[in-house]
């Protein structure tokens, strides 16, 4: 401990994560088949190994760190980012499955426990300036519909339909930065009203010819940490000259799927009225009380028809 005092204080805190990794990963490793042949080709044969090199390879704050050849970074806080091909070996051991795309990885108070994925998607550029025509209900009403359009799928594969209860983070834009963030919370329909779960938190920050995305699960109960630690990111991110959204020439290509596609929804659209949404289950209803109200009417004006013959009769 009194040697990592007198270390600075982002080598204190990453000698620190790969000692409590590094026992981790080094437990939870095999044994060593007869004949193991160590390789020093840079093709890491333990857990351990590769997470230390990542660590020795990361960049922290303060400094400014690197995203693929389109931007950079300047962190902040606790924030550290593990460059790709580092990430793409720690994303390997852990079974998560890497995306072509992929820049790095940050991390910020929780480690490795909870890193967010960084992606340089090459959309083409976005007009941002039509963000700030949706409301949050027009996002949500866009998102509920993409994910009940994806439910039938989800059965397909035996999994459980889909539901969005809330949003955690409204869709949250600063189009002179051009930069957006939101988080929702998407659960099983079946799960009780009151539940909790995981999130996914997104921000994307938005250039001339695509975009950096950041994407990170966390739980309802850090979403305020989560949202700090993205803002920090956010806010140190800058695309290289050229490259920025101000940047854009009337040649350049335009994203095909929009906002929308940054968003993962499959179309954006107002949202509907609750009333009107509701209508044609409510007409049935309706529909059915007239019905039996003509009827009853009817019933009773027979009933004094034939009470006044038969009067008349007697």
């Amino acid at each position: 401990m009194k040697r990592c005092t007198a270390m600075a204080p982002r080598a204190c805190h990453i000698a620190l994560i790969s000692l409590v990794f590094g026992a981790l990963f080094h437990a939870a490793a095999p044994a060593e088949p007869p004949g193991f042949d160590r390789q020093p080709s840079g093709i890491y044969q333990t857990p351990e190994e590769a997470f230390t090199e990542a660590m020795r390879k990361s960049v922290g704050a303060p400094a400014l760190a690197e995203l693929g050849d389109k931007a950079t970074v300047r962190l902040a806080g606790d924030l550290i980012i593990v460059p790709r091909d580092e990430a793409i070996r720690l994303m390997t051991i852990w079974g998560m499955t890497v995306p072509p795309d992929l820049v790095g990885l940050l991390m910020g108070p929780n480690g490795m426990s909870s890193p967010g994925i960084i992606r340089y998607v090459p959309a083409g550029f976005i007009d941002l300036s039509e963000a700030v025509t949706w409301t949050p209900e027009d996002y949500m009403s866009s998102l509920q519909d993409t994910i009940e359009s994806r439910n039938a799928d989800r059965l397909q594969r035996q999994l459980p339909e889909l539901g969005v209860r809330r949003w955690i983070r409204p869709p949250s834009i600063d189009a002179e930065n051009t930069r957006i963030s939101w988080a929702a919370l998407i659960l099983p329909t079946i799960a009780p009203v009151d539940s909790d779960g995981e999130i996914t938190f997104n921000a994307a920050s938005f250039g001339r010819h695509g975009y950096i995305k950041v994407s990170m699960v966390s739980s309802v109960q850090d979403a305020a940490k989560t949202g700090t630690m993205f803002d920090a990111f956010l806010n140190g991110l800058t695309f290289r000259p050229g490259e920025a959204s101000g940047d854009v020439q009337p040649a350049d290509a335009r994203s095909p799927a929009g906002l929308a596609g940054a968003l993962g929804i499959d179309a954006l659209h107002k949202a509907r009225s609750t009333v009107l949404a509701r209508l044609p289950g409510l007409l049935l209803p309706v529909a059915g009380g007239l019905v039996a109200l003509i009827g009853a009417l009817s019933l009773v004006v027979h009933v004094r028809r034939t009470l006044r013959e038969d009067a008349n009769r007697w």
